[in-house]
């Protein structure tokens, strides 16, 4: 495997946006820089690359030095590439990529809090060098009626309401993942403490990043970005970002003016789940302008 990140379905989403040598492409979630390096090998004229990550840009810029002329990197989350494009003086793009999983390395990283095995500082931040609060501050700050609206609508956990009142109970108590992750498995027990504690972890990384709202904000940007021809493709991992997706597809086809690509998601082959078990919960979807 990639030592950082392994890019998932990246043959689909070559063939997805079907890059030009006269076509500039959005890669909106760069993470590996996977996907933007299928884009330019088949032969894409530029790509655009956004990611909140800085040590996700380091590594991909180092890379793909050698497409250094038709590669732009940029230090930014995607609901602001509306910002980015008119910086670079671009109207409209011939094909947007967003992958909205995690990439391996901050899974991996226990320092960046993502993931409940291992001990590592609660922090859950794309962007370490941001300002936003970290998870470690939702637990200890916000009041229990919040705690427990974030597990409920973002990990769609049915405990909601006894876990956020024994994060309440104990949040001085909780410093690290590790902590956390003790504290679930007192609430719900042994049996049923990994789908909970991934569940409670996507939760709080959901709350903490406003993944939900800059989905909403980039998708439109796309749609709105797209020459004619062009496409929007997006991997989704968990309901609630497909149901945004699937929603605003279909409302976009409505206007007459995009069709869906495909009607069901398409899904990664069994020969790449044994490879990249990652690829096993992703879904694809595709979206063209008239």
């Amino acid at each position: 495997m990639d030592e950082f990140h392994r890019s998932v379905m990246c043959e689909e989403i070559v063939k997805a946006l079907l890059p030009s040598p006269h076509g500039v492409y959005v890669d909106a979630t760069l993470g590996g820089g996977g996907h933007t390096a299928a884009l330019l090998e088949a032969g894409a004229e530029k790509v655009i690359a956004l990611d909140m990550d800085g040590e996700a840009l380091a590594y991909a810029g180092l890379r793909m030095a050698r497409f250094a002329e038709r590669l732009s990197l940029h230090h930014s989350n995607f609901r602001y590439l509306d910002e980015v494009l008119d910086q670079k003086g671009i109207e409209s793009v011939q094909g947007v990529i967003f992958d909205l999983g995690l990439s391996w390395h901050q899974v991996r990283s226990q320092q960046r809090g993502f993931s409940y095995q291992g001990d590592g500082a609660l922090d859950m931040r794309f962007d370490a060098e941001s300002d936003s609060p970290t998870a470690l501050e939702i637990i200890r700050g916000e009041p229990k009626e919040k705690i427990e609206r974030i597990l409920r609508e973002y990990g769609e956990e049915s405990k909601a309401r006894r876990i956020a009142q024994a994060i309440v109970e104990h949040r001085r108590e909780v410093r690290t993942t590790r902590d956390l992750a003790d504290l679930l498995r007192q609430v719900v027990g042994t049996r049923g403490f990994r789908k909970t504690a991934m569940r409670a972890f996507q939760a709080l990384r959901i709350a903490v990043n406003d993944e939900l709202e800059n989905l909403r904000i980039g998708l439109e940007t796309a749609l709105s970005r797209l020459a004619s021809g062009g496409r929007v493709a997006a991997l989704a991992y968990h309901s609630l970002e497909d149901r945004i997706v699937k929603d605003r597809y279909r409302r976009a086809e409505q206007s007459q003016e995009y069709r869906r690509v495909n009607r069901k998601p398409i899904f990664a082959s069994e020969k790449e789940v044994k490879v990249n078990p990652a690829a096993r919960s992703a879904r694809l979807r595709v979206l063209e302008k008239l």
